[in-house]
């Protein structure tokens, strides 16, 4: 089964899904709660995502498009942020390092 990372806000998440990244909830600079890649989240985590003002997470979904289709979005991806790095200088070494990353980040 091929899976994918998604980020979604908090109002979309249900128990039952998995973490595609680590979340940490911290308040006032103290660790309240973390919870490990890979983990899957229960009606508890749920509140405690809540409670500590969680905006959006990372899950790890099933992937049901064809090769075709990822290859297609990841093209349509990698179009649309060179369209935004159009003007930029990419001989500046941390400008094509942001670029390399937005690109990595964009891929399905």
């Amino acid at each position: 089964m091929n899976t994918r990372l998604r980020h979604i806000p908090l109002i979309e998440i249900e128990a039952g899904m998995v973490l595609g990244a680590p979340v940490r909830g911290i308040n006032k600079g103290i660790l309240g709660f973390s919870l490990p890649a890979g983990h899957k989240l229960t009606q508890d985590n749920l509140q405690q995502l809540t409670t500590h003002q969680a905006e959006f997470i990372c899950v790890e979904e099933e992937d049901t498009r064809s090769e075709e289709q990822i290859a297609s979005d990841n093209a349509r991806s990698a179009r649309q942020v060179m369209a935004i790095f159009a003007g930029a200088n990419l001989k500046d070494t941390t400008m094509a390092s942001l670029l390399n990353q937005v690109l990595a980040y964009r891929r399905s």
